[in-house]
């Protein structure tokens, strides 16, 4: 990454805080069942396999990563599917339950599979976009993003005007993606704040092509613990979004 001239005295921390990510890229194309994804219908072997919520209704089906189309990212699966599920409720399920279903294996043979999404007609009013995608990746590396607590202590009231203006573009970390930082439009969730869940999974941000908006320009993330993460366990994640 070029760091900016004005930023140049903090090169070496600015360096050492560079994690990697995988940038979402959306496009308006049809995808097979095991492809990477934005809404549509997710891989599904029978549609008994389709999530239920605790309150009896299907869920929202938001989004499936195949962790075998982006590049490898620190302690996550690089085989199989992700797939990411939300409550059918008011707020887009926002004090609600999510799940994200691990699958390790797949298969790639279209017939037996499921191809239409058999509930989607029952939830599409309450999806936070407005058309399905299909998803590739960009890997990038991304510095420390403005809302984490060790960047507003190293910065907050230490530096000039045009020095923080300067950071906060150069560590901007909005956008649609797995992995890196997460971006709040309001504040840090708590969990992801006291550090007990802090693997961003998921990020789902304002998005032209598929027309992604949370409320008033918001966004989404899901969150999990590196302990989790690391052993495929999947049953303890959090989500949240935030809009103005």
């Amino acid at each position: 990454m070029e760091i900016p001239k004005i930023l140049e005295k903090y090169r070496d921390y600015l360096e050492s805080t560079y994690a990697p990510a995988n940038e979402i890229i959306l496009t308006l194309e049809e995808t097979k069942p095991w492809e990477s994804k934005l809404g549509g219908c997710p891989y599904l072997e029978d549609i008994s396999e389709y999530p239920m919520g605790e309150n009896g209704r299907p869920m929202i089906f938001y989004a499936q990563i195949n962790l075998e189309e982006m590049e490898p990212l620190p302690d996550f699966p690089t085989e199989g599917l992700l797939q990411f599920y939300v409550e059918d409720a008011e707020l887009y399920g926002l004090y609600e339950a999510c799940k994200v279903r691990y699958i390790p294996t797949y298969k790639k043979e279209i017939e037996g599979l499921v191809q239409e999404n058999p509930y989607e007609a029952q939830y599409e009013d309450m999806e936070p976009f407005d058309k399905p995608g299909k998803i590739s990746f960009c890997r990038k590396i991304e510095p420390i993003g403005t809302e984490c607590e060790e960047f507003q202590e190293k910065f907050f009231d230490k530096v000039t005007e045009e020095e923080w203006d300067a950071l906060y573009e150069f560590c901007d970390a909005s956008g649609c993606k797995v992995g890196g930082y997460p971006y709040f439009v309001q504040n840090p969730a708590a969990y992801y704040e006291d550090g007990t869940v802090d693997v961003l999974l998921l990020q789902l941000d304002i998005e032209e092509t598929c027309g992604i908006m949370f409320g008033d320009s918001g966004n989404c993330n899901f969150f999990i613990s590196r302990e989790d993460l690391r052993n495929r366990n999947f049953s303890d994640v959090e989500y949240d979004w935030q809009c103005c």
